[in-house]
Order: C-alpha cells, then structure tokens, then sequence
C-alpha cells in the first residue's frame, strides 16, 4: 500500500506541533513532556532512556520522519512504565545506508567519531578504508582507524603494516593497533573513545564484536534490560547505544558492512581526499577529474611522492565504481 502523501498544510502543522513540543521540553519541568535518548529503535518503536537512567519503551507519533539510534527525543509517559514519542530534537548529524530498496535510510543520530576496525586477517583492505574515510570527511565526524587482532601479527608483518598506514597517520588520522586479548592495547582504544559518542565500522571478521564484548564488561546486564524493557522481545538486527564504563557511549550497529559511497557526489569523493585540497583549482582545466587530462596538479603531486600514489590509484577506483553506479 503506498504512503498517504500530506498536503502542504499538514506538513506545516506538524513542523509546528515538533517545534512547540522542542520548546516546551526546554521550559517546563515535572510535566507529561520530558526529554531522552533513544537508545534502540525499532519499526515504530523504540527504547528512549530518560534522565533518571530508565529504560522506557515508547511507540513513535505518527508523521515524526524517522527515529534513529542517538536521537534526543520529546516524549510523554503514558500508563504502565510506556510512554510516546512527540517529537524529535535537532540532529548534529546523522549516518545513513541504503535498505534492500537502495532507499537511503538514516540508521544512527549525533555521534562524534567512526571507528574504523580492521585487521590483517581478512586481508587489510585500503581501498574499504578510503571508502570509509570519505563518509567521514562528507559528514565532518573524527576518524580513528583501529588495527586489530595484533595477537595474530608476526613482528615483520606489524612493521610492514605500521609502514604503509603512516601515510594516514601522515594525513592526521590517528591509527591504534589493538587485541581483545591484550589489556594494554584496549586501554589505548579506551582512551579514544573517552567521553565521546563513537560507533564501530569495519568488515565483517575483523573482531568488532570482541572489542565490544572487552570494552563492556556488563553487556549481558545491559542486554537483559533492554530485553525487558522491550517487553522481552530480542532485537538485535538493530543499533544500539551502550554507556562505557570508562565514559563515553558506544554504538552496535549489525550489519554497517553496507554502509558505503551512499548517495555521494563525486565532488565529495574528491573532497574526502583530503591530501588533494591543496592542489584543487591548480589543474589546467578548472573541471578536472584527476585521470586522464594532460597538466593535473593532483597526478603531479603524486609523481613528486607529495601525495601517494596508492591514494590517487584509490580515488580513481572510487570514481569509476560511481559511474557504474550510477
């Protein structure tokens, strides 16, 4: 059945109706109306945490867009510990993917840094990692790449990795390399996260699952209330926020292997380069695309070793996925 289209008007009034619920969430205290952070979503429900640390399962107004992991949200509390979900707060950002429909659909609201997992084993992909650090450039959010399961690298092996990831370090991409099995080299992942929202990104094998089982020592705890306060229904093809311990709040997102070049343009691919920007606008031609067009500024910097030509090889590879694409 499709969607009933609003009109206009309705559309108005309830942008008007969200924005007087924002407004009054900020002004009045001990009323029906208070604010929370939704910590998992589902359909048209979701688990909102309030301020008192509570887990209230709320069904979600209807016409409010969509409601993500991380969203600070007004809501109401109705009879039986449930509440609803009136209206939603505005986002510093927010991360998306395409579904089964390749509709882009967002999926995890105002966070702060990506965490880029990877591992030797499966084999380190640079190209993946590049796709992941262009999202991060286009939506401004901090990188910090995680080299994991080091229990597994050989001492020659570590070096050549710690060889070819200093061009990022270089670029001013903090790299740490980490085990599950080895506390030093969590407490150094720990210290990252700190007291920032982060969400876990990388292939599927690299060990995320690990880190978070390390980094949350109680997630068995954590699981079972959100299970009850779910009415005792498992979600858990859903993100996720967890509070850390050490500060800071994480988010489990199954299935983020799709997140990918979603609805980018290829001026944000070049962009997220960011080795390149101070070379655009030097080429002979002013629409360059940096492949094949004589006197490229960006292709000079690369034989002169001041960019690296596996980046540049990267970038190339990008625009021709997005062509086939499109």
């Amino acid at each position: 059945m499709a969607k009933r289209k609003l009109t206009r008007q309705q559309r108005q009034r309830i942008h008007a109706q969200q924005e007087q619920s924002r407004q009054s969430s900020e002004i009045i205290d001990d009323t029906a109306q208070q604010t929370g952070l939704v910590i998992q979503h589902h359909g048209k429900q979701a688990i909102v945490e309030d301020t008192n640390a509570r887990l209230i399962h709320c069904k979600i107004r209807q016409n409010l867009g969509s409601i993500v992991c991380g969203d600070q949200v007004v809501w109401e509390e109705k009879e039986n510990d449930e509440g609803i979900i009136v209206a939603v707060k505005g986002r510093r950002n927010v991360l998306a993917r395409p579904d089964f429909r390749r509709q882009v659909k967002p999926f995890v609201a105002n966070i702060d840094q990506i965490i880029i997992v990877t591992a030797t084993e499966p084999e380190l992909s640079l190209h993946l990692l590049d796709r992941y650090l262009i999202i991060t450039e286009t939506v401004s959010l901090d990188a910090i790449i995680v080299i994991n399961k080091t229990d597994l690298m050989s001492q020659n092996k570590r070096q050549q990795i710690e060889q070819t990831l200093s061009t990022y370090e270089q670029l001013g991409y903090p790299v740490i390399y980490t085990s599950a099995k080895i506390d030093d080299e969590l407490n150094q992942l720990q210290t990252k996260l700190g007291d920032h929202a982060s969400i876990m990104v990388g292939q599927s094998g690299v060990g995320k699952s690990s880190l978070i089982n390390r980094l949350l020592p109680d997630l068995d705890i954590k699981v079972g209330k959100l299970t009850q306060a779910n009415h005792g229904k498992h979600t858990t093809s859903t993100s996720i926020l967890y509070h850390l311990p050490t500060g800071g709040d994480i988010i489990d997102s199954p299935g983020i292997r799709d997140f990918g070049l979603w609805d980018i343009s290829e001026a944000q691919i070049t962009n997220g380069f960011i080795e390149f920007r101070p070379y655009i606008g030097q080429c002979r031609f002013h629409n360059c695309r940096h492949l094949n067009e004589p006197d490229c500024a960006v292709k000079q910097a690369a034989k002169k070793g001041e960019i690296n030509p596996l980046r540049l090889s990267s970038y190339q590879q990008m625009l021709a996925e997005l062509a086939t694409e499109n």
